[in-house]
């Protein structure tokens, strides 16, 4: 390692930018919002770093913070800022930064950042070469152990060494390249880095990717909620910088976004698909659950060297890959469309801390109508293939089988009914039977069913002798129909047996809403019985009953 004068001299003559000559090796330019009191760890571990002979100045640049951040890195004697900006984003802070900075080379730091003691050294030896504009090394999770969120996304800060294509938000840089670039692109939200990288090595530099360890971060992931703005905002990101890309003819990103984009509508699209072949075809279903399970698989293959000898958490890790590309696919088609109307984006904050809570709350409930919005064609698309038409199909297939006889395809059956007993069940043509209809037989016992019935949610039939519903009745949600009752018993009712009667409802009698019918009656053509009467006793033809027990209204 050079010694510390000879840095210095190195430094001086690399300088460009400002015309006079410098005072200071290393600025280190840190940006914040609502960091509290990860902003403090991140200020004490720049003051406590290994600067030996280094020249250097901490200057924190706040983002509106509606706590008391900017105070509190005034009072540990740090120059502070603030971005007076109606729209602030990291972009406007880093500018703001390193606009205000005198360094030869300005060190970027995320304020929930804790910085290495030794990073600022190694990375000085590899901008030793004149052609590297930055150098960066490892970030990971100060906390992995606070979340399962977290404990995944440590492992997204794990990359390769080397010749980079792009850094992320704490880096080393010259600050020669960012004059000869102009800084990052204030209208980006998100994605300033790696697009800021793209223009400099059109300019012929190069970055690197150093093997030493360089920020602890402290990401504070620890809900749902927290977790899908995060992978929303990256989604917007790279809708956005893949674009620029596209019109800077740089590959960068160029695959990475359509793949991205591609496999959320696959993703999202997946448990649909699933489930309408569960119904369908369940063979198909379990193939595709076999085929699902084995390319997260290959994925647990391709990523163990980022987490070697621990199995579990590359699972979760290859889980996370894919799941994450859905909250980032509704963040690319917010982007587009944002593009198409030429609006701008708010930026997508996923901490919410103190007087921010109610901004999140606005925030959340903004997200959950953006989901409702985006869903409703999958909703759609879910009533119309599944519940209209491979339910109801579904559903009078599983009716054709528990009775063994033929069903005719003009009754419509809208759930699943359940059938018990010895299934002796006659049904007519142009039914309409809802989900949860429960038709029982026992013994020589049978229902007889005609046609144009409809069966409302609920109804509950059981036929020891005969239950017999002629042509057009309609019986109400959760109506009972029961041709026997048990005998008293002072020693088991349930072992006395039943006096059974059959019960007759005739053609086009209206049964209304919790209605009891009892062995033996009759209820006589075009009758009605009223909502919740219990009915003892046989009703003459075109009567009106209600009341306990029922009788002529």
């Amino acid at each position: 390692m050079l010694a510390a004068a000879t840095m210095s001299e190195q430094f001086d003559s690399c300088a460009a930018g400002p015309s006079h000559a410098t005072d200071i090796d290393v600025s280190v330019v840190i940006i914040g919002r609502n960091e509290g009191a990860r902003l403090l760890r991140c200020i004490g571990s720049v003051q406590a770093a290994n600067w030996g002979a280094l020249r250097h100045e901490l200057i924190y640049v706040d983002s509106r913070s509606t706590d008391d951040s900017v105070s509190r890195a005034q009072a540990l004697g740090v120059k502070a800022y603030v971005l007076d900006d109606a729209a602030p984003c990291a972009a406007k802070a880093r500018n703001l930064g390193w606009a205000q900075a005198r360094g030869v080379f300005i060190l970027f730091l995320d304020g929930d950042t804790e910085l290495d003691p030794d990073f600022v050294r190694h990375a000085l030896v590899a901008l030793q070469d004149p052609l590297i504009c930055a150098a960066w090394g490892h970030r990971r999770e100060s906390r992995p152990e606070q979340s399962l969120y977290t404990r995944v996304l440590d492992l997204d800060w794990v990359y390769p060494v080397g010749r980079t294509l792009y850094f992320g938000g704490d880096v080393l840089v010259r600050r020669a390249a960012l004059v000869s670039v102009n800084g990052f692109d204030p209208t980006l939200k998100a994605g300033e880095e790696p697009e800021m990288c793209a223009r400099l090595r059109a300019e012929g530099w190069l970055i690197e990717h150093l093997d030493v360890p360089m920020t602890r971060h402290d990401l504070a992931v620890t809900t749902m909620r927290a977790y899908w703005l995060r992978a929303y905002r990256s989604g917007i990101a790279y809708a956005e910088v893949a674009e620029r890309m596209r019109l800077r003819g740089d590959a960068m990103w160029q695959h990475e976004a359509r793949r991205d984009f591609w496999h959320g509508v696959l993703f999202l699209c997946a448990p649909v698909v699933f489930l309408a072949l569960l119904l369908w075809a369940p063979w198909l279903a379990a193939l595709m659950g076999v085929l699902g399970v084995a390319y997260i698989g290959r994925t647990v293959v391709r990523c163990r060297w980022k987490a070697p000898g621990q199995p579990l958490l590359c699972w979760q890790y290859a889980v996370h890959v894919y799941f994450q590309k859905i909250p980032a696919l509704f963040g690319q088609l917010k982007w587009r469309r944002a593009h198409r109307q030429q609006t701008e984006i708010d930026l997508v904050d996923y901490k919410a801390t103190g007087a921010d809570n109610g901004v999140a709350r606005a925030q959340g409930t903004s997200l959950k109508a953006r989901l409702v919005r985006l869903l409703s064609p999958v909703a759609g698309l879910w009533r119309k293939v599944v519940l209209e038409r491979w339910l109801r199909i579904w559903s009078l297939a599983r009716l054709q089988e528990a009775t063994g006889r033929s069903v005719d395809a003009s009754n419509i059956v809208l759930g699943p009914i359940e059938v018990h007993g010895t299934a002796n069940i006659a049904l007519g043509t142009g039914a309409m039977i809802y989900p949860g209809v429960y038709l029982e037989t026992q013994g020589a016992g049978r229902i007889v069913i005609g046609n144009d019935v409809v069966l409302s949610r609920g109804v509950h039939i059981v036929a020891f002798d005969a239950v017999t519903l002629a042509d057009g009745v309609m019986v109400g949600e959760y109506s009972s129909l029961r041709d026997a009752n048990h005998r008293l018993s002072e020693i088991s009712v349930r072992d006395s047996g039943f006096d059974v009667v059959p019960i007759s409802v005739e053609r086009n009698v209206w049964i209304g809403r919790g209605v009891t019918v009892l062995k033996g009656v009759t209820l006589g053509d075009s009758c009605v019985v009223a909502a919740n009467a219990v009915v003892t006793r046989s009703v003459a033809r075109g009567t009106v009953v209600g009341g306990v027990p029922a009788r002529i209204l």
